[in-house]
C-alpha cells in the first residue's frame, strides 16, 4: 500500500510540474482545427504592431498555395518557414498556421503553410501524383506537381534571401529495423548558426525549450529542401522534428516554443 500511495504522489508532482512550467495543454480539448495560437499557454504571448500581408504562389494553377508575411516596426533579420512539406506530418503545418497570429517588434517572417496544400488536405506524405515533395528541389516550372511545387517554393526562397529557413516536420516512431528521429533538428551545415544549435541543445537538455532533449542530425536526403537550399542557395536551414508518439498538442508546442526560440535569438521578438 504504501509504494502504491508513493507513485500516486510522483504522479500529482508530475502534473503539478508540467502545468507551471507552461506545458499542461488546457483548452485543447476541442479538435485541432478550433486551435488558436493563444491556446498555447506561454507561446509567443506578447503582442507588437505587425503588418500583414499575403502573396500566391504557382497562381491560377491547381498548385497555387500562399505565403503570410508578418513584419515588425523595426528592421531586422528575415526568417521563411516552410512547414508541412509532408502532408500528414500535421504537428508542423498546424504549427505553420497557427504562426501566422503571432507578431513581431522586428525583421520580417515569411509564413508557408502547409507547404504541401494537397497532402495536407488528404492526410498523406505526399503530393496529388504520389510523389515526395522533400526529394523534389530545386524543382521544375515544367516538370510533375512536386517538381513545380518545389521549384516555387526554392525560387521565392531565392528571391527573399532570408537569414535562416526553418522546415517544420514530424518522426515516425520506430519502424522495422528503422531509427526514429524523435524530437530532433536536421543541419546540411552549422556555418551561421552553430551558436543557435548547441544553445537550443543544451536549452532542451536542461527542460526549459521543447517536451524533451533535442538531438542534431546531419546529411538531410537529396532533393530536400534542407540539402538544396543550403547547397545552391547558401542560406542555413534548420529542420525541426516532433516525435508522433506524442500528443499532437504537444507536438503542436513543441514546435511554436523552438519558432519563438530562433525568433527570439535573431531579434525578431
Amino acid at each position: 500500500m504504501k509504494r502504491r500511495h508513493r507513485i500516486t504522489a510522483a504522479s500529482l508532482l508530475l502534473a503539478l510540474c508540467l502545468l507551471l512550467s507552461g506545458c499542461g495543454q488546457q483548452g485543447l480539448d476541442g479538435e485541432p482545427d478550433t486551435w488558436l495560437l493563444k491556446d498555447f499557454q506561454g507561446c509567443l504571448e506578447e503582442t507588437f504592431d505587425t503588418e500583414r500581408e499575403e502573396y500566391p504562389l504557382l497562381e491560377g494553377t491547381e498548385e497555387e498555395n500562399t505565403v503570410c508575411v508578418l513584419r515588425g516596426e523595426e528592421d531586422g533579420p528575415v526568417i521563411y518557414v516552410v512547414a508541412g512539406v509532408h502532408g500528414d506530418e500535421v504537428a508542423g503545418w498546424r504549427a505553420g498556421n497557427l504562426l501566422k497570429d503571432a507578431s513581431l517588434k522586428a525583421g520580417t517572417l515569411y509564413i508557408l503553410s502547409p507547404a504541401n496544400l494537397y497532402g495536407a488536405e488528404q492526410d498523406q506524405r505526399t503530393t496529388k501524383s504520389d510523389r515526395d515533395l522533400n526529394r523534389n528541389f530545386p524543382g521544375d516550372p515544367e516538370g510533375w506537381d512536386a517538381q513545380r511545387i518545389a521549384w516555387s517554393i526554392f525560387s521565392d526562397i531565392q528571391d527573399k534571401q532570408p537569414d535562416l529557413v526553418l522546415d517544420l516536420h514530424e518522426a515516425r516512431a520506430v519502424q522495422g529495423g528503422r531509427d526514429a528521429l524523435g524530437n530532433s533538428l536536421i543541419c546540411q551545415s552549422l556555418d551561421g548558426i552553430g551558436d543557435l544549435i548547441l544553445d537550443a541543445l543544451l536549452d532542451s537538455e536542461a527542460g526549459s525549450l521543447c517536451s524533451g532533449a533535442l538531438t542534431l542530425y546531419g546529411s538531410p536526403p537529396a532533393g530536400s529542401i534542407n540539402q538544396t537550399v543550403t547547397e545552391q542557395l547558401g542560406i542555413p536551414v534548420i529542420t525541426v522534428e516532433t516525435y508522433r508518439e506524442e500528443p499532437l498538442a504537444q507536438r503542436v508546442r513543441n514546435q511554436l516554443e523552438f519558432t519563438e526560440y530562433v525568433l527570439n535569438y535573431y531579434g525578431l521578438r
